[in-house]
């Protein structure tokens, strides 16, 4: 697979000759540093390269792309791969006023949420439940930051059907299952970046043995996307070097809600189960425990301590 680096490299070196004076300078920005370019507006492109906009828009139509957005959504991608964990915090102090850092990040949530809303069909959502719903078994993946992901999808998932297995850590055990479940098995790959090499390695094999690959990830120019069978694209509008999940937790949750109700008696069982389940194993706290080693009282007597009752007939 050609890396999206080179792939852009060759492009600009294709078209170089025929380019005007103007148009060569924004090129020559682009090769010297092209992670500066996704630090930068079009306007600071222009300024840096002392040309205006408008021939910024020109250039990359000469590159092939629709506009400059479209542009912009291909170095996204690009550079969610390749920019250091430093390098998106200096891209975060360039956007964030200290004094309004909850609000920015608020917004930026929930405009993350309205793009989901928008990106995403009911029928989309359907056809990945319904895939989950009807697999022998589920393996749930991710790792690095996308086993947060994963462990809380697994965990819920664990809660409504059986043969479920989650792991977060790449053991050795999830390779095993892989070679002797083979074709019963759909792995659901949750990947967002940076891509971790494990996760790659893992589908590889797990391609080689018939497993049906379900993937999240972020951009259709994902490598986890490239190689699944079936993938939800949820794009992550950063602001900061921190990923922004909670759009991701509410397709999750809203996936969970759609398998749950392809079966809802059947989920109900297993939802009985895993309440017995906690009771016995004393999961959760419960008022009831606090005076567990209590002598038993007789809640009657004990009232009338504070409430005289009449003892009289009515």
């Amino acid at each position: 697979m050609q890396s999206a680096r080179k792939y852009l490299f060759e492009k600009i070196i294709r078209v170089y000759p025929e380019l005007s004076p103007k148009k060569r300078r924004v090129a020559d920005l682009i090769l010297k540093d092209h992670k500066k370019i996704f630090l930068m507006t079009a306007k600071e492109i222009a300024q840096e390269c002392n040309v205006s906009e408008p021939t910024i828009i020109r250039f990359v139509n000469d590159l092939g792309f629709s506009g400059y957005m479209d542009f912009v959504q291909y170095m996204k991608g690009l550079l969610h791969i390749e920019l250091t964990a430093v390098e998106r915090l200096q891209k975060a102090s360039r956007q964030i006023d200290e004094q309004n850092t909850l609000d920015k990040y608020c917004q930026n949530a929930i405009k993350n949420i309205e793009n989901l809303r928008n990106a995403i069909s009911a029928s989309d959502l359907k056809k990945i439940a319904k895939t989950l719903f009807r697999a022998k078994n589920v393996y749930v993946v991710g790792y690095r930051a996308s086993a947060i992901l994963a462990y809380y999808f697994g965990y819920l998932l664990k809660k409504i059907r059986n043969d479920v297995y989650l792991d977060t850590s790449l053991s050795w055990e999830i390779k095993d299952l892989i070679v002797r479940n083979g074709k019963s098995v759909v792995m659901f790959v949750v990947a967002f970046p940076r891509y971790p090499s494990k996760t790659i390695e893992l589908i590889q094999l797990a391609k080689k043995y018939k497993v049906k690959i379900v993937g999240l990830s972020d951009t259709p120019k994902s490598p986890i996307v490239t190689l699944a069978d079936q993938y939800i694209i949820i794009d992550l509008e950063s602001i900061s070097f921190i990923d922004p999940f909670a759009h991701v937790i509410a397709y999750l949750s809203a996936l969970i809600h759609e398998i749950t109700f392809l079966d809802e008696s059947k989920a109900v069982r297993y939802l009985a189960k895993f309440d017995e389940g906690v009771k016995v194993g004393n999961e959760f706290y419960t008022d009831e425990g606090m005076d567990e080693h209590a002598p038993e009282q007789d809640h009657m007597s004990y009232l009338s301590a504070f409430y005289p009752m009449d003892t009289k007939s009515s």
